[in-house]
């Protein structure tokens, strides 16, 4: 598959040149001739994406605070920051440490959910609710409700079955029959 790839772009370019200014190619476009010949080089793209190090990188960076001698500053910073690192895992869990905080994002904090067990489904929503629902819909979710929730059941019990009718969807009250 790469290879013919590797075959077929130079063509599809040239084709390319018939139809488009030449200010439309740059070297971003010639790129797209050289990427096949990366790929059966590398293999599977994890083999060769650099992020991860480039992450690592910019962290010893930031450890440098001595230009003149930076090799030495980042070992003592490094050595430093594995002794808390280490240290801050035997305190109790009543000292903050960068271990134990709160998370940043919705999905690393317990999300305190409704007390009707109807809402007890166990999927945390990410992300500011934005509700629009049609009538029908809202009717719906009433019926969903009434049925389902174990909370109301004392009510229906209490209430005669004779006052209150849920027919397709649509609470009716109707009076005393």
């Amino acid at each position: 598959m790469l290879e013919r790839l590797k075959a077929d772009i130079p063509i599809i370019l040239c084709k390319l040149e018939k139809i488009f200014p030449p200010s439309f190619f740059d070297v971003m476009l010639h790129l797209a001739v050289h990427l096949p010949e990366e790929a059966i080089l590398r293999g599977p793209v994890q083999y060769g994406w650099m992020y991860p190090v480039e992450r690592r990188l910019l962290t010893l960076k930031r450890f440098v605070r001595n230009m003149a001698r930076p090799e030495g500053s980042i070992v003592e910073a490094y050595v430093a920051a594995e002794c808390l690192t280490i240290c801050s895992r035997y305190f109790d869990d009543d000292v903050e440490t960068r271990h134990n905080q709160e998370g940043r994002n919705r999905e690393r904090v317990a999300i305190v959910r409704g007390d009707l067990s109807v809402f007890q489904h166990g999927a945390d929503v990410l992300g500011a609710p934005s509700l629009t629902y049609l009538e029908h819909d809202y009717e719906k979710m009433v019926w969903f409700v009434l049925n389902n929730c174990l909370e109301v059941e004392p009510y229906i019990e209490y209430v005669s079955p004779s006052t209150i009718f849920i027919v397709s969807c649509n609470l009716v009250i109707s009076p005393n029959v």
